[in-house]
């Protein structure tokens, strides 16, 4: 499975008044790891990779200033498309790590008409053997 790891710090913009990183944040956090990960991968990230499904689950809250890693993972390659997992974790002084949340977001490659076609061959290189299904 390939994995990506990306840090950043929670920045102000997205607390609430009482410093604590608003939910729909880590959805930006996630996707700053899929971007990485396509990087890490010499893939290109363009309109024709529409996200069809994604999710949260909540464990933990980050706080202002937090330094927090996402890790981004491959979990399924399918002919027409791929899911990725991504977890964020915050990073103690002591290097150690409290998962805070567990997501993932399912992409399908399209036509310029927006109807599903296969997976190109360099994805599917670069993202590793394809699972069952479409």
């Amino acid at each position: 499975m390939r994995t990506s790891t990306t840090r950043l710090r929670a920045r102000y913009a997205e607390t609430d008044a009482t410093g604590i990183v608003y939910y729909n944040a880590y959805f930006v956090y996630l996707e700053v790891g899929r971007i990485e990960l396509f990087r890490e991968l010499g893939l290109t990230y363009d309109r024709h990779l529409p996200i069809v499904e994604t999710g949260c689950r909540y464990h933990a809250s980050a706080l202002f200033d937090d330094l927090l890693e996402v890790e981004t993972s491959v979990a399924e390659v399918r002919s027409k498309g791929f899911r990725l997992d991504g977890k964020v974790f915050r990073v103690g002084a002591d290097g150690s790590r409290t998962l805070l949340v567990e997501g993932f977001c399912s992409m399908v490659t399209v036509d310029d008409e927006n109807r599903p076609v296969p997976l190109p061959p360099a994805f599917r290189a670069a993202l590793g053997e394809p699972g069952t299904g479409s």
